[in-house]
């Protein structure tokens, strides 16, 4: 089990033996539990007074592993969002898990094979809870604790989203989350120096004033940016807004084009993710962020999880509108991406034999089942609560967990303030069409962030995480797919669709295509061809 790089002063980071008993009792935990400056110490003390009930007390981010030499049981547990990752594999004598899949697939007894169903997670970015992607691989789903023992495995769900009514009124209901903000904004910072991570956009600035009251003064504050004849970041004026409203003490953190096409970069960020994205630098850049900010502090506070509840429909919500899939694949769908992002370049008779369509039918219908709701409810909040568990339950991965895994690795402990389960809760309860109240999505997030960020930041248009439009990028990575296309060896080579993929290589202008959206195709199959020859692993389809 990875451990945390950096973490709270005394933070343990390793494991801990209890001497209170005849039998070790051994702890390994990752992350960090809120009020302790010890993980270690209080996962045990917890352990030993309740067994796994006593995660049900702990307020963090974690995951972590207890071994029972007294029973000889295994207990493995996740926070309740499931922000820490930790996998397992089940064998004959034993079970072997680690919080990344590259310490998994160090392991010599580990089965790498990638078959339909792993391959099909992978393309469309959507693992079913309690599955990895490789064959035999399983995850400690969010909320759960896993007790492996003689009678076998047993799972116990400590936490999930429940449905209740909400029946105070909208503007105590925007004084209620702004508490439970503070709260949260509190907690997550303890009695670390204060420091945040600022896009200028609505969530990173809002929990720069939140930071800055919680502690009386203001904090750290960093922005990313491109050096040479990188595009601009539109983020960027309205950043420096905050820090004057402030008064932060600023740093504008400078990311050289490049280093995005570096291999160093490239192995390490793949490597930090764990598993192959379609997102190319929106997975280098953050980790050269992180790597920067993280040797200036050693825990700063992010805006991302806030899309997942503050969102909402819209003003324009539908209530005759029904879900068919998950939103951001139907967004992609319309775009002409049948599977989402990122699987364009494989054949169609592969894809078809894999049936990824069937996959994702199979991963939403089973996501709808899960949904808390209330018997008759309103129409549209009904809608709004199966697209906010959906996104809460299903896209983290892409957000939340993506920053986690790429802060970690960069050394730097990020702490995501709206991904909070409390506040999940109390959002999830609220009804849709206050959530864009104001004609806008982020209503409730608005007011509350009315006196703590300048006017322009709370008007603005919000804008995706800043990526390079650098054309030697850009030639990089033609470069490097015509690679991929003359090497025989290469574990994608009979699974390429050829034809589509050289029109990219003879035409680099189709990267541009709907912005970014045109280099996703081609970023996938890069990252997972890369990801198969590091571990090793062995397409099965």
């Amino acid at each position: 089990m990875a451990l945390a790089a950096r973490g709270e002063p005394g933070q343990q980071t390793g494991p801990l033996v209890s001497r209170r008993t005849a039998s070790p009792v051994v702890v390994v935990v990752d992350g960090y539990v809120h009020g302790s400056r010890d993980p270690a110490r209080t996962l045990l003390d917890g352990y030993l007074a309740q067994k796994e009930v006593a995660v049900e007390r702990w307020e963090g981010v974690f995951a972590f592993a207890v071994w029972d030499g007294r029973t000889r049981e295994l207990i493995l547990g996740r926070d309740r969002l499931g922000i820490k990752p930790l996998s397992y594999i089940r064998q004959d004598d034993g079970v072997v898990f680690a919080s990344e899949v590259g310490a998994l697939a160090a392991h010599p007894d580990v089965p790498l094979e990638l078959d339909g169903a792993g391959l099909s997670a992978l393309l469309t970015q959507l693992r079913r809870p309690g599955y990895g992607a490789l064959r035999e691989m399983r995850e400690v789903p969010p909320g759960t604790t896993v007790r492996f023992s003689a009678d076998g495995e047993h799972r116990r769900r400590y936490w999930s989203l429940e449905a209740f009514p909400h029946t105070v009124s909208r503007e105590e209901t925007i004084d209620q989350v702004r508490t439970l903000l503070e709260a949260v904004v509190h907690d997550d910072l303890g009695d670390a120096d204060p420091a945040v991570l600022l896009s200028g956009g609505l969530d990173s600035s809002v929990l720069t004033g939140l930071a800055t009251e919680a502690v009386g003064r203001p904090p750290r504050t960093f922005t990313v940016s491109f050096g040479g004849m990188a595009s601009a970041v539109p983020d960027l004026p309205y950043a420096e807004e905050v820090v004057r409203f402030w008064h932060c003490d600023h740093e504008r953190v400078t990311i050289e084009p490049d280093l995005l096409a570096q291999p160093d970069a490239l192995a390490e960020s793949l490597l930090a993710k764990d598993w192959p994205t379609p997102f190319g630098d929106k997975n280098i850049t953050p980790y050269l962020f992180s790597r920067h900010v993280g040797r200036r502090t050693p825990i700063a506070l992010s805006g991302e999880g806030a899309d997942a509840m503050f969102g909402g429909l819209g003003p324009d919500a539908d209530e005759k509108q029904v879900l068919t899939t998950f939103p951001w694949i139907a967004r992609a769908r319309a775009m002409g991406m049948p599977h989402g992002l990122g699987a364009g370049l494989l054949q169609a008779e592969v894809l078809h034999d894999i049936d990824v369509a069937g996959y994702i039918d199979s991963r939403f219908t089973e996501a709808l089942e899960e949904v808390p709701q209330l018997p008759g409810e309103d129409p549209v909040d009904r809608l709004g609560r199966q697209t906010d568990y959906l996104t809460a339950t299903r896209l983290l991965e892409q957000t939340v967990l993506h920053s986690e895994r790429m802060s970690t690795a960069a050394g730097l402990q990020l702490r995501f303030p709206f991904a909070d389960h409390r506040l999940f809760t109390c959002l999830y309860n609220v009804p849709a069409r206050w959530k864009s109240f104001d004609g806008r999505e982020k209503s409730l997030l608005r007011a509350i962030g009315a006196p703590l960020v300048p006017s322009s930041v709370l008007s603005r248009r919000k804008v995706p995480y800043p990526i390079t439009y650098d054309r030697g990028y850009k030639q990089a990575l033609v470069e490097r797919l015509r690679t991929l296309l003359d090497d025989t060896s290469a574990p994608l080579h009979t699974v390429l669709d050829r034809e589509h993929a050289e029109r990219y290589v003879m035409t680099p202008r189709l990267l541009d295509r709907g912005g970014w959206l045109g280099r996703a195709d081609v970023e996938m199959v890069l990252q997972l061809d890369a990801w198969l020859r590091h571990f090793r692993v062995r397409l099965a389809l």
